[in-house]
């Protein structure tokens, strides 16, 4: 099993309110890219500081008003809201972050699934063939 990775320069949407800032993205758990929401502080986009908040496709439900575990919910919030560096003891950065994350759950939702970057090779390849001993270099540029 393969840690998670998280590319945040991989974005199918932004939002962001106030000192916070939703992405649509794709985390790879089980070698597998499945969508996700990342919440970060604003400003915080590629720092070192910045530790994402993640949501995955499979645990939206757990957010939801209306059929939600809120139990877990709030499990993840004293944890999400440490790492957005918001006191936990103030109830209002939990109505806020909650909000945030309720607002874009359909636009999880609503992503595609992952498409690698064609136009980036991510490997070269040379061949040399025995019989001739003609060399060929290939580009591959599609994740597998």
């Amino acid at each position: 099993m393969n840690a998670p990775t998280l590319d945040l320069t991989k974005r199918h949407w932004t939002a962001t309110r106030g000192e916070l800032m939703a992405i649509g993205s794709w985390i790879r758990l089980d070698d597998r890219w499945r969508p996700c929401m990342a919440i970060i502080r604003t400003g915080d986009d590629g720092s070192e500081r910045a530790i994402p908040c993640v949501v995955t496709i499979d645990k939206a439900w757990i957010w939801s008003e209306e059929i939600g575990d809120s139990r877990e919910a709030a499990r993840s919030m004293v944890g999400f809201l440490e790492a957005l560096r918001l006191n936990p003891q103030n109830f209002r950065n939990h109505h806020r972050v909650f909000s945030l994350i309720a607002d874009h759950l359909g636009d999880l939702l609503k992503m595609p699934p992952y498409q690698a970057d064609r136009s980036t090779p991510i490997l070269d390849v040379t061949i040399q063939e025995r019989e001739t001993g003609r060399i060929r270099e290939v580009e591959i540029s599609e994740d597998v």
